[in-house]
């Protein structure tokens, strides 16, 4: 029920509204999250997908022993018992320990330690300072004044004895009290005054006297500047903003979880990487040494020439798989900025889980959904439609004429001795001043008022159009990061197949070797170390695309906003203090 009280000193509106009633901005969330179900639905019927790829023709013609030793020579498991050399590093050490981290550590880490992360954090803190400065707009001011005066005119004598002539006076005044402003608009003042006069001569025939009175002054606005709404309007931006802040504090802590994800990645590729280089090098070089011992037999001299470029462009190669190392682990501890390990020393990150091609299961409509509701860009938009609701109200109310209240009861008393027994004459209630006023004021044409009420509702139309295009470019996201994901996928069967081709084209190459046949230095060179070189980017590209799979569905989860959620990172957003 709604209740309305009114006397005549004070105005009060009090609004009822149910608990279980929508908000305008909510109403428009679902009715957007409605739309987009809608329009998905007659498209996925809300079904459930796995990731699929079609099988390759090499692949279907591999046996599983032939598939398990082409895995066995080539591949990322071909590698788990091989340690790396990275070379000297800017002190000249070679260390090849480091220190081990795995993703999810290396995800908590950052979000503890990330000073990008450390100075978003003291944005809502800022927000907060600034609805304590917005409620401070109606707290109570005690307030005391005093003043000191005497007199001592000259004067013409007159026709009155004991009036006429030189005229002494002295008067001290002491006012105090506390002064409330009210949500209502108004203000409500409780005042305390206490005078002394002394004069001589003196018309009222005593020199000295004390007079007392204590006052209650409520001023209230009727029409413009009454109501909650329109003067806690400031508290409610702060507050709108402070949450707003904290969902870019979330949309930061997204950014910053990705980008360890994807650092991660790339770190696990480029020690990969390296062990491909590597062993390319080894056995080209293997391959290079038994043409250098066959000098003068069958190997000329342009032939190991041609061997020695493929073996010093491979170590070029393996030089800059080990900056790549380096770098992208310097780039890992920027973004984690844990004490133990400083940007500044050289200790290598060394990573601790391998991506698999494990296939994930999803439901645009779901995915969609997800997103329209938990993504920070989402959530913003709907506090600009909150602000712009707020401001639109405040200036409708600015359009109404100025009807203020004045409201004033006052006290008196008096005494020739003292100020105290002045004071007690306040309780016998004999002498009661009450003052009304009113004031009304409205311009002609009100023009200003009228325009910025327009500008405010142009305003928050602005913003609602705003937020169905974030609903926009958020399903887009959505609807990319799910194609990246599966593209990914599809991209790993496709390199896969090609370096099982490639490793069974070296393994024909090596069986030739092992059961005696020759082989000329030129099918060496153009055969094997091609083959060789073939079979070493396959694997790259296969390493390529399985750390693709892994950044694209961190970006998924990055785009429905529960990338946090999936580390194992609870993010609250804790309510502002009424």
């Amino acid at each position: 029920m709604c209740f309305g009280l009114a006397s005549a000193t004070a105005l009060w509106l009090v609004g009822c509204q149910s608990p279980m009633a929508r908000t305008p901005e909510q109403a428009l969330r679902e009715s957007m999250i409605a739309a987009h179900r809608a329009h998905l639905s007659a498209v996925s019927s809300a079904q459930v997908v796995e990731l699929s790829r079609v099988p390759s023709d090499v692949e279907s013609e591999l046996s599983d022993d032939r598939r398990a030793e082409l895995d066995g020579m080539s591949g990322m498991s071909a590698y788990k018992d091989r340690g790396q050399d990275f070379g000297p590093d800017l002190q000249g050490i070679n260390d090849e320990t480091g220190v081990k981290l795995s993703l999810q550590e290396a995800v908590a880490l950052a979000v503890k330690n990330n000073l990008d992360l450390k100075v978003a954090r003291m944005t809502p803190a800022i927000s907060e300072s600034r609805i304590t400065q917005a409620k401070a707009v109606f707290d109570a001011t005690f307030f005391t004044n005093i003043n000191y005066s005497k007199l001592d005119t000259p004067q013409p004598g007159g026709f009155v004895p004991g009036l006429s002539g030189n005229t002494k006076r002295e008067d001290v005044q002491l006012s105090t009290g506390i002064r409330k402003p009210l949500i209502s608009g108004g203000q409500i003042t409780v005042q305390a005054d206490l005078n002394r006069n002394e004069a001589v001569p003196s018309v009222f025939g005593v020199p000295k006297f004390y007079d007392s009175d204590v006052l209650v002054n409520l001023q209230q606005p009727l029409l413009r500047n009454f109501g909650s709404d329109i003067n806690r309007s400031n508290i409610v931006l702060s507050q709108n903003d402070r949450m707003a802040e904290a969902q870019l504090l979330r949309q930061r802590l997204l950014d910053v979880a990705a980008r360890v994800e994807q650092g991660y990645w790339g770190l696990v590729f480029a020690h990969h990487q390296l062990l491909i280089r590597t062993r390319l090098l080894e056995r080209s070089t293997h391959d290079r040494d038994r043409l250098i011992e066959r000098r003068g037999y069958d190997a000329s001299p342009v032939e190991i020439t041609e061997a020695n470029s493929f073996v010093e462009l491979h170590r070029a190669d393996v030089i800059r798989a080990r900056a790549d190392v380096r770098n992208a682990s310097d780039q890992l501890k920027r973004l984690i900025n844990s004490p133990s390990l400083p940007l500044a020393d050289e200790t290598l990150i060394m990573t601790v889980d391998l991506p698999t091609d494990e296939p994930i299961r999803f439901s645009l409509l779901d995915m969609v959904t997800t997103a329209l509701r938990h993504r920070p860009e989402m959530q913003i938009a709907l506090l600009d439609i909150k602000d712009a609701s707020v401001r639109q109200r405040v200036a409708d109310n600015a359009r109404l004429p100025l009807l203020n209240l004045a409201a004033v009861a006052q006290f008196n008393g008096v005494a020739i001795g003292n100020g105290q027994e002045a004071f007690g004459e306040l309780g016998e209630g004999d002498f009661i001043d009450y003052i009304l006023g009113a004031q009304f004021e409205m311009p002609i044409g009100n023009r200003q008022a009228q325009g910025l009420y327009r500008q405010r509702q142009l305003e928050r139309r602005a913003t609602a159009l705003v937020y169905q295009r974030q609903g926009q470019d958020v399903v887009l996201e959505v609807k990319t990061a799910l194609r990246n994901v599966q593209t990914s996928y599809e991209l790993i069967g496709a390199t896969r197949a090609a370096r099982r081709a490639a490793a069974d084209s070296l393994r024909a190459i090596e069986v030739q070797e092992a059961s005696g046949v020759a082989l000329t230095p030129q099918f060496l060179i153009n055969q094997k170390l091609s083959t060789q070189e073939r079979l070493a980017d396959a694997e790259v590209q296969e390493a390529q695309a399985l750390t693709d799979y892994h950044n694209a569905i961190a970006r998924l989860y990055q785009a429905t906003g529960t990338l946090l959620e999936r580390n194992n990172i609870e993010f609250r957003i804790e309510p502002g203090s009424e």
